[in-house]
C-alpha cells in the first residue's frame, strides 16, 4: 500500500522488498557507496548480484518512494524519520537519517502476526503481569533486544483475556492490534499526537486502563508514567538501561536532588515489575536467544528502594529466585551450561562476568 508518496514507482524498492519478505530477513542497509545489506545472525552480508553501488541519488529517491511530502518536509528539518510502513501485506519499521550530509535508510521487517508470550518462549510470569489492575511496568535494554515485541505480546494477551480500555503511544506504531475484548486505541507521535507528554496527559482524558509509551525520555515523561501508576492505570514503558538496578537508579537520578527522596517513595510503591532483555547469539549462529533479567517487587526490593540502598538489589533478585526473580547471569549460565551460547559471547553481555565464572560448569 502506497498512498501519496512522492515517487509511486521504484522497481529497485519492490524488488528489494520482495527478496527480504521471502527470506524472512529482518535488518535492511541502504546507504550511499555501498551495496544495499542485509543482517543475518547480527552479521552484515551485502546484497551485491546484478546490483550497482548505491548512490546519493539512489537513497534520496528510495526514500520519496515510501515517504508522503510532509514526511520528507519533516525529514529534512529535524534530520531523522521514524514510521511504520505497509507493503504487499508485511509490515515494516522504517528509519530515515542523513550521514555524511546523504540519506541513509533502514528497515526492519515486522512479523506478520503479533507474537504471544508463548511464542516468545517467556515464563508465566509475563502473563501474570497481564491480570494486574495498576503499577508500571518496564522492559529495558538497548536497541534490537526485542523490547518492542515483548510489550506487543503482553498487550495483546490484556486485549485477548480482558475488557479493557488500551491506548498506546508510540514512535512508530509497529504492530497493528485488532479490537478483540479489549478496545485498542493506538497513536503516533507526529501523525495522530505532538509528543509523548502531550499524549499522556490527552490520554488521562480518555479513562484507559492500560497505557503503554514508547520510551520514558524525560523527566517529565517518568513523572507522568508514575502519577498514571499511582492514579490506578496499568503503564508499560521502556528505558535504555542494562539492568534493573540501573533503571531504577537512572529513574531517580532524572530528578533534581531535592526531588528524589519523593520519586523513591512514589517507585516503592509503583514500579512492580523490570525486565532486562537481550538477544545473545547462538553457539551456531542459527539463531538468537533471548536472556532476561527479572525484577518483581515485593517488601525487600521496596524497603530498598525507599532506604535508597539500590546496591543491594541484585543480592535480594538472586535470592528470591523461586519468585521468578533473577539476575540476567542467572539466565545466561542456563544457557551455557546447555551449550547455547559460547563463553566469548556471554562476555560481550554479562553486567557481572565474575558472578559466569564462579558458576559455569567446567
Amino acid at each position: 500500500m502506497l498512498e501519496n508518496v512522492l515517487l509511486r514507482n521504484h522497481p529497485i524498492r519492490d524488488a528489494l522488498l520482495w527478496v527480504i519478505i521471502d527470506n524472512k530477513w529482518s535488518d535492511f542497509y541502504y546507504t550511499v557507496w555501498t551495496f544495499p545489506a542485509i543482517k543475518i545472525s547480527w552479521e552484515i552480508v551485502y546484497i551485491n548480484e546484478e546490483i550497482e553501488i548505491v548512490t546519493p541519488d539512489d537513497t534520496e529517491k528510495f526514500a520519496k518512494s515510501i515517504i508522503t511530502q510532509d514526511q520528507y518536509d519533516k525529514l529534512v528539518k529535524t534530520k531523522n524519520l521514524d514510521f511504520s510502513f505497509l507493503f504487499q501485506g508485511s509490515r515494516f519499521r522504517w528509519n530515515i537519517s542523513f550521514q555524511m550530509n546523504n540519506i541513509m535508510v533502514v528497515l526492519r521487517l515486522l512479523s506478520e502476526k503479533i507474537p504471544s508470550i508463548k511464542d516468545l518462549n517467556l515464563p508465566s510470569i509475563y502473563s501474570e503481569i497481564t491480570k494486574i489492575g495498576q503499577w508500571l511496568v518496564l522492559v529495558t535494554w538497548p536497541t534490537w533486544s526485542w523490547k518492542s515485541t515483548t510489550l506487543a505480546a503482553m498487550i495483546n494477551e490484556i486485549n485477548i483475556n480482558y475488557a479493557k480500555h488500551i491506548i498506546t503511544i508510540e514512535d512508530p506504531i509497529e504492530y497493528v492490534h485488532d479490537h478483540r475484548k479489549s478496545i485498542v486505541e493506538q497513536k503516533e507521535i507526529w501523525r495522530d499526537v505532538p509528543d509523548y507528554n502531550t499524549a499522556l496527559i490527552w490520554a488521562m482524558r480518555q479513562n484507559p486502563q492500560v497505557i503503554l509509551f514508547w520510551e520514558m525520555r524525560n523527566t517529565a515523561e517518568i513523572e507522568m508514567a508514575l502519577t498514571l501508576a499511582e492514579t490506578w492505570h496499568l503503564v508499560f514503558s521502556t528505558l535504555h538501561t542494562r539492568s534493573a538496578y540501573q533503571t531504577i537508579s537512572r529513574i531517580i537520578d532524572s530528578f533534581p536532588s531535592w526531588q528524589q527522596n519523593q520519586v523513591r517513595l512514589q517507585l516503592a510503591d509503583t514500579l512492580a515489575w523490570v525486565f532486562s532483555q537481550r538477544l545473545l547469539r547462538k553457539t551456531d549462529w542459527s539463531w538468537v536467544k533471548m536472556v532476561k533479567e527479572i525484577l518483581i517487587k515485593n517488601t525487600a526490593v521496596s524497603n530498598l528502594i525507599r532506604e535508597n540502598e539500590l546496591h543491594q538489589i541484585p543480592s535480594v533478585m538472586q535470592m528470591w529466585w523461586k519468585e521468578w526473580m533473577q539476575v540476567l547471569e542467572q539466565d545466561i549460565l542456563q544457557f551455557i551450561n546447555e551449550w547455547e551460547i559460547s563463553m566469548e559471547e556471554w562476555m560481550k553481555y554479562a553486567n557481572n562476568p565474575r558472578y559466569l565464572k564462579d558458576n559455569v560448569n567446567s
